[in-house]
């Protein structure tokens, strides 16, 4: 509202108004300084906090790329490790694959343990105790593959976790780096309020990042130990398996080679024990041959004293001639007994050396049996196929049926000549 002492011009109205111009003008000027640095201040403000946040920003990015960076390589070991685990479990299967083909064609059908029971010596503790060996190491590779079965799923567990982990760091790093990036003036934002996630302390995060790292270093540890113990094992069952088939084969050979020695001293044995037994033969012929001009011999002398008693009474005197007779009778009588007991220890003679040669030739033919078994085992381990059929029979074999065949028919001829033999009065 204007006065009326304004329009007429009046001094103290226009002091009044001068001095309240002044004192706007001030204000004025005042509120200028104050907003103008106000805005300063917002800018300068606004500059640090983006400043503050790219700073914190960029830093919690290089934290998880960082982050990111140790899995990934972690990862990347896990993988070979696997792969390499399952290389290993490859091979065992292999390797047992190989073992059950050893006891299947090596031992049960070349070696044959047990093959001799209940018969046992060196040899056949040695061929039983390489199949045992052989097949306690199929269960023990079969139970290392489900170990490493085990322990190849709990890597994988392992790999999965940090597959996941790597992950949600890298949509962490895209979502940072868009943050950074992006232009939020025209960003239309929801102002209504959602239930949000629920933010981890970065001391959690950190721990948690560093229990997958040492979870992935253990299961990178626990792999590499578990490779080196298959290939250990198979190491050690290769070098095993090769010593326990040395010695088998050692002593094989070394039974074989003795037995045919063995086999030869037999033959040679069983020869001395013919000729003895030819000898004991022709003295047997010769022996009876003097018993019977012995027994005619006293025919004849019984005949002349039959004959003198023909004399008559008064003739019939102890002369000379009759003492000598009955000498001679009685001589004779005493050498037919002697030859008849030489004819018994030589017909018992014979059957002891009957008996022996049977006993030789019972032998011969186990370790004929034994032998052609040792040949068969040596080839089926060398792996050369052998034609059982087309085996031809051992010259020892059929040097022993000939002996045999030539003993039984001088024993029928003795036997029946014998009892035709009057040996008795």
């Amino acid at each position: 509202m204007y006065s009326a002492d304004a329009c007429l011009g009046s001094s103290c109205r226009l002091d009044k108004l001068r001095s309240l111009n002044d004192v706007l003008n001030a204000r004025v000027v005042d509120e200028i300084n104050g907003s103008q640095e106000l805005l300063m201040l917002t800018s300068f403000a606004r500059e640090s906090n983006e400043y503050q946040f790219k700073k914190s920003l960029q830093d919690r990015i290089s934290d998880v790329a960082s982050w990111r960076w140790v899995l990934e390589d972690l990862l990347k070991r896990l993988v070979e490790a696997i792969g390499s685990l399952r290389y290993e479990q490859n091979a065992l299967h292999t390797v047992v694959q190989r073992i059950r083909d050893e006891l299947n064609c090596h031992s049960r059908e070349a070696t044959r343990p047990g093959a001799m029971c209940p018969l046992t010596d060196k040899v056949e503790k040695a061929i039983v105790e390489e199949f045992e060996y052989l097949r306690s190491q199929e269960i023990n590779f079969q139970k290392l593959i489900i170990e490493l079965d085990k322990q190849t799923s709990a890597i994988e567990k392992t790999k999965k976790k940090i597959e996941s982990d790597i992950l949600n760091k890298s949509q962490s790093i895209f979502v940072d780096e868009t943050c950074a990036n992006k232009d939020y003036k025209n960003e239309v934002v929801q102002t209504k309020k959602k239930k949000g996630k629920k933010g981890f302390p970065v001391a959690r995060w950190l721990k948690r990042c560093a229990a997958l790292k040492r979870a992935g270093l253990n299961a990178l540890c626990n792999a590499v130990i578990t490779r080196h113990q298959v290939r250990q094992a198979r190491v050690q069952l290769s070098i095993a398996a090769q010593a326990y088939a040395s010695k088998v084969d050692a002593v094989l050979r070394r039974r074989l080679c003795s037995n045919k020695i063995k086999l030869q001293d037999l033959i040679w044995q069983r020869e001395e024990a013919i000729r003895d037994y030819t000898l004991l033969e022709e003295e047997l012929v010769s022996a009876e041959k003097t018993l019977i001009a012995t027994m005619d011999h006293e025919h004849i002398v019984e005949g002349r004293l039959n004959e003198r008693t023909k004399r008559p009474n008064y003739e019939l005197i102890k002369d000379d001639v009759n003492r000598k007779l009955r000498d001679e009778q009685t001589q004779l009588k005493k050498n037919g007994k002697v030859l008849r007991n030489n004819l018994e220890r030589i017909i018992n003679l014979q059957n002891e050396l009957c008996k022996a040669i049977a006993h030789i030739d019972g032998s011969a033919e186990d370790l004929v049996q034994v032998i052609n078994l040792d040949e068969q085992r040596v080839t089926g381990r060398q792996g050369e196929q052998r034609d059982s059929s087309a085996i031809p029979s051992s010259p020892t074999i059929s040097t022993l049926r000939d002996h045999s065949h030539v003993q039984e028919n001088r024993l029928s001829v003795i036997q029946e000549e014998d009892e035709e033999y009057p040996l008795n009065y």
